[in-house]
């Protein structure tokens, strides 16, 4: 099967790993150039630019569409409904499915157990944001298939700065530094392993016309049971072979205090209910029908601190005990 993959972000570059890894090869489109590898096709260029996007599908059986946009609303109102517009228009016109990796945030209001199928329930903007994508997707003539995920980690998390736990818990902990907890320290909150996710995508691609036969799929991505952010500060503890320093907890009111002065707040203000309450993704058809299963959390956990951990600065670093 061949893949166009466009974005090599945290989510792109595993699902291109994987597929390379399972025999399929992959043509992956992003904006500014990168090494060449075995199995993999580049084409370089912005997907809204003439013919680039025609250039990129050639001879794809599917599309990932694993581009994302600074973390802004504001920023995401203007720029992914026309992007997405733009491969669901080529989609089409191959005649193949799109991949859609897809947050919890359109589902805010029913996140402290959110089944599969459940109707969108935006708290703020950027849920608007996208429960409108989904939308959009819907009602497409391309097919579809939305994956939700919850917070990701994973090895490719590691030093993004985009995935809350990875950047704020593990990567400060494997550093020696002390852990920053935006949200309950008590709360579930569900993770979804990026390798998870990757294969979960690429299986929706295998399946597309079963999973999506109607031309849309919402489905949610495979996800260890949801644990707390304080017993993953003392699980990534005890793999470092060392006591953590005390978390600094930031209150739920620090942050809406901060909000209309800084962006980065202000979204985090925006989807508080996921992180000051619990938030747990509930297993949907593809572990019940398909069988897939996700990565259990401590393999998870031991395989981002152990990322961190390569990372860390060489005076921190210690081994990973497991």
């Amino acid at each position: 099967m061949h893949h166009l993959v466009i974005g090599e972000g945290q989510v792109g570059r595993a699902v291109i790993d994987r597929a390379l890894t399972g025999g399929d090869t992959v043509t992956v489109l992003r904006r500014t150039p990168a090494r060449t590898e075995s199995g993999l096709r580049r084409v370089t260029g912005d997907l809204l630019a003439p013919d680039v996007l025609e250039q990129a599908i050639a001879g794809a059986d599917a599309i990932h569409a694993c581009f994302h946009a600074p973390y802004d609303a504001r920023i995401w109102a203007r720029e992914l409904p026309p992007r997405e517009l733009a491969v669901l228009e080529a989609a089409a016109a191959a005649d193949v499915p799109v991949l859609f990796p897809e947050s919890m945030y359109a589902f805010q209001g029913g996140a402290s157990d959110l089944a599969e199928g459940a109707t969108p329930s935006p708290r703020d903007a950027k849920g608007e944001v996208r429960e409108a994508l989904l939308a959009q997707r819907g009602a497409h003539p391309a097919r579809t298939l939305s994956l939700i995920a919850a917070d990701l980690w994973g090895p490719t998390t590691v030093g993004t700065g985009a995935a809350v736990v990875t950047t704020m818990l593990i990567e400060r902990i494997a550093a020696g530094e002390r852990p920053i907890v935006v949200g309950d320290p008590a709360a579930p909150h569900s993770l979804t392993f990026v390798p998870d996710l990757a294969e979960a995508m690429l299986h929706a691609a295998r399946r597309a016309g079963s999973l999506a036969p109607e031309g849309d799929a919402v489905l949610h991505a495979p996800s260890a049971p949801a644990r707390s952010q304080a017993e993953l500060i003392a699980a990534a503890g005890s793999l470092r072979a060392r006591q953590p320093r005390r978390p600094l907890v930031v209150p739920q009111i620090a942050v809406r205090a901060l909000s209309p002065l800084s962006t980065l707040a202000r979204e985090l203000h925006g989807i508080a209910g996921l992180w000051y309450r619990p938030c747990v993704l509930r297993p949907g058809r593809l572990s019940s029908v398909e069988g897939l299963e996700p990565t259990s959390w401590q393999k998870a956990l031991e395989a981002t601190v152990r990322a961190a951990a390569a990372r860390a600065p060489s005076a921190e670093a210690r081994p990973v005990t497991a």
